[in-house]
């Protein structure tokens, strides 16, 4: 391989003369865009050549490749560092010429790189590389034309010798999205949405645990009526500077945030033992909130306007100066731009299914024979492995007859929180053309069951939506009462978004939903694969909140 090196914008290295993938794509355009608030981000980025000499070399590294390696982690230095994937399928074009979105779907690994020979450094980062080229090809179909590029980035952060042992983590992780479809009625959906974390940034696109949203960036909701805050963190494991096993948190450290600093939470935000963020989110302190929102719309301005960023923000200090806030935009992704024209549901159905009043997603979708529906009656957390196994293979059958199906399940779809849901990646549902969480918690209530301190146990199983509106008279009052479940924002609801998914939270007491679906189920199965009678339709007016499942008459 003859290795070309291109300089870019902003620090950043090019090696090879393939293609980049979405992150690096995005990188690339953001170190080329001037934005005031944000630090440019050291890049180091591994072209698609890598990955094809890889192939042909039977998922082996040459030593042309091992020596361009040792250069490049040598010149970083001894500083934590991300390798991260970045295929060609996770920006708006893939190399088989489709539009698509594929977020969070492969392998990424965080590196100490700390320990004292660079050997041992060296060997952990080769196999970081190595794990995320063999994932990759594994989960690919036999015709995949999709080919994976490496970024290496320094991670932004602070060291901390915590009692739980030394950790490293960014001060504040975000996951930001130019449009929020899903907005309330006086809010308006172009100012965006966030969703902001202590810690590293696993916790803002996993669905682990529940984190700070900020709806919308320009007038976020008060922090008070989203929760209490937020209670564990993700960090850096400073030990584990020697192996890989290819887990991709293999090297990250779940704790409670009452392991870190002190001083440093109460600059965030700090009550009763949770992280609020109230002072950067609603007082803008060290002007996190003006600062996020100048980001997005110089991006918005010069790059695109649908899009999602992630972040971090960390405080620094020059000398005897003011300590200052500083973020640095770690990933770029466009979005597809949705057009939201006006939906006519029809009123007079040959036979309606399902009929609700809370989704996001638009459009209408036609000639889907199945349903695939998870009992809420038969479904218990102990089954959650083989309801997964059962969706993914379903899902499979469904892609190798090119069919399309509605799916119903209870509790949250995507979580990795079993208290909450049932676990799920995208492409173990992109046949769903619509999906439908069905609201009842273990108890068989509608509502979702108070969240309880952890040191308690228990949990939510059904807090299931993107909001619920607790009451209120009028519209003013119901945005004061509005729960953020703090879904939006993880990967699985951007692709959801990016594909135009529909989906929908049915409530059992307020909506309509047709018994046939529970009817023609084995009744000692969580799972059923049933086909309707005659194909459906769905009908999705996400502007007044309607959506409609059924055969239509003619």
């Amino acid at each position: 391989m003859s290795l070309n090196v291109v300089d870019k914008v902003g620090d950043v290295k090019i090696y090879g003369e393939g293609l980049l993938g979405g992150k690096g794509e995005g990188l690339v355009k953001i170190n080329e865009c001037k934005i005031p608030q944000a630090h440019k981000l050291r890049t180091r980025i591994l072209t698609t050549n890598f990955y094809d000499r890889f192939l042909e070399q039977g998922r082996t590294f040459g030593d042309e490749e091992q020596n361009t390696f040792a250069q490049i982690l040598e010149r970083l230095g001894k500083i934590p560092i991300s390798v991260r994937s970045s295929a060609t399928n996770e920006a708006c074009i893939s190399a088989g010429g489709r539009d698509t979105v594929h977020a969070g779907e492969n392998t990424s690994f965080m590196l100490p790189n700390n320990h004292p020979q660079f050997s041992v450094r060296f060997n952990q980062f080769l196999k970081a590389v190595y794990y995320i080229y063999n994932d990759f090809i594994n989960n690919q179909p036999s015709d995949s034309q999709e080919k994976m590029a490496i970024v290496i980035n320094p991670i932004p952060g602070v060291f901390e010798d915590t009692r739980a042992g030394p950790v490293y983590y960014p001060l504040v992780s975000g996951v930001a999205n130019s449009f929020f479809p899903y907005a309330l009625k006086n809010q308006n959906p172009e100012e965006g949405f966030a969703r902001v974390a202590f810690g590293h940034g696993y916790a803002t696109v996993l669905d682990d645990f529940p984190v700070v949203s900020m709806a919308t960036v320009k007038n976020p909701i008060p922090v008070h009526l989203l929760g209490k805050g937020q209670r564990f963190f993700y960090s850096l494991d400073m030990s584990r500077n020697q192996d890989l096993q290819g887990y991709e948190l293999e090297t990250m450290k779940k704790l409670n945030v009452n392991f870190a600093h002190s001083p440093t939470k109460q600059k965030m935000g700090e009550r009763k033992g949770y992280v609020t963020f109230k002072n950067l989110v609603h007082d803008d302190l060290y002007g996190f909130r003006s600062g996020l929102r100048e980001i997005m719309e110089v991006i918005s301005s010069q790059i695109s306007s649908h899009f999602l960023i992630e972040f971090v923000f960390n405080l620094h200090r020059e000398g005897e100066k003011e300590e200052k806030g500083t973020f640095h935009v770690v990933q770029l992704t466009e979005l597809p731009e949705r057009k939201f024209e006006p939906i006519v549901i029809p009123k007079d159905w040959k036979e309606e299914y399902l009929s609700i009043r809370s989704l996001q997603g638009h459009g209408v979708k036609r000639g889907i024979k199945y349903a695939l529906v998870v009992s809420p009656f038969v479904y218990t957390k102990d089954q959650h492995d083989k309801v997964r196994r059962q969706i993914a293979e379903s899902n499979r059958q469904m892609k190798a007859e090119d069919d399309n199906f509605i799916l119903i399940v209870p509790g949250r779809l995507g979580t990795k929180n079993r208290d909450w849901g049932i676990q799920a990646d995208y492409r173990d549902v992109d046949r769903a053309s619509a999906i439908f969480e069905y609201g009842v918690d273990i108890a068989g209530r509608a509502d979702p069951v108070p969240e309880k301190d952890v040191s308690e146990g228990g949990g939510i199983y059904g807090s299931h939506f993107l909001y619920m509106i607790q009451g209120g008279e009028d519209e003013k009052e119901k945005r004061l009462k509005t729960r953020i479940y703090g879904t939006q924002g993880t990967h699985f609801f951007t692709n959801l978004m990016s594909h135009n998914v529909i989906y929908g939270y049915i409530d059992p007491i307020r909506d309509k939903i047709d018994p046939w679906f529970f009817k023609t189920m084995d009744k000692n199965e969580a799972v059923g694969v049933l086909e309707f009678p005659q194909p459906v339709s769905v009908y999705a007016d996400s502007l007044n909140q309607t959506c409609t499942v059924g055969k239509e008459k003619g």
